[in-house]
């Protein structure tokens, strides 16, 4: 059985990943907090590490699915999209994914349609998540698609909180066309389900500006979630120091 495909992370799998998400803090993480001047791991030291810790390959030039796990000799591998983002707040009971930013495919998609965003809501809505699940099909016959997921590493304000959340690849939990309702706010194009009698907003797709589709699944949704934890504090290394080590026999005297 594997990981993300089959079941949880488990104990000795997630304690790893810890750890080799917090040696990101040694000065080498992609994020710096502005108040601190702390390294943090950012989204492709989390691709790298949980492919490492999967067993499986990521790809440096952006696919459909950043992590791929081979799971045997003629089989399909599975694929994982990973996604960081901020914790939502309690009251939201959501997590939160950026899915895309590419306004000129969707536009171009709905354009082909004949579908004005604008005055139709409710037809752009669904075109636009057809969209992106189109691209998962289309490497149906490389990937495992219905043990695919996505993977989001959440943190806290601080950066000093983490957990790991795993949610099917289906975004059609909500059918986007009759189980979603979308209108026009502003210069994003929003799309709200019921959730129990609470009006959540499950998409936000900024048609014109930076062409972000966000995506906030309910927490019910989740095939798994990790308990709360926190990243070690390695000691800072300079890239300096890093060469040195690497290279000792051929380091100029």
């Amino acid at each position: 059985m594997f990981a993300y495909r089959d079941r949880p992370l488990n104990k000795r799998e997630l304690e790893t990943l810890r750890l080799t998400l917090s040696s990101f803090r040694d000065g080498s993480g992609q994020v710096v907090l502005k108040k601190t001047g702390e390294s943090m791991p950012g989204f492709r030291d989390y691709e790298r590490s949980l492919a490492a810790v999967l067993g499986g390959t990521t790809k440096e030039n952006k696919g459909i699915f950043d992590v791929q796990v081979p799971t045997g000799a003629g089989k399909k591998p599975f694929g994982i999209s990973c996604k960081m983002a901020a914790t939502q707040p309690e009251k939201a009971k959501s997590s939160f994914m950026e899915l895309s930013n590419s306004a000129a495919k969707f536009r171009t998609y709905l354009l082909s349609l004949q579908i004005n965003w604008l005055s139709e809501p409710m037809l752009a809505g669904p075109a636009i998540i057809d969209v992106v699940s189109g691209w998962h099909a289309a490497v149906a016959d490389q990937i495992d698609l219905p043990k695919s997921r996505y993977s989001v590493l959440a943190h806290d304000g601080t950066w000093k909180k983490f957990r790991i959340l795993c949610f099917p690849l289906n975004l059609r939990i909500a059918k986007p066309k009759g189980g979603v309702e979308w209108t026009v706010e502003g210069k994003s194009l929003n799309g709200y389900i019921d959730d129990g009698g609470r009006r959540h907003r499950l998409w936000q797709c900024y048609m014109n500006s930076g062409g972000q589709l966000k995506y906030y699944p309910l927490l019910s949704w989740a095939n798994w979630v990790t308990p709360v934890f926190e990243l070690e504090r390695p000691p800072v290394v300079s890239p300096f120091d890093n060469a040195r080590k690497y290279f000792g026999p051929l380091w100029p005297k």
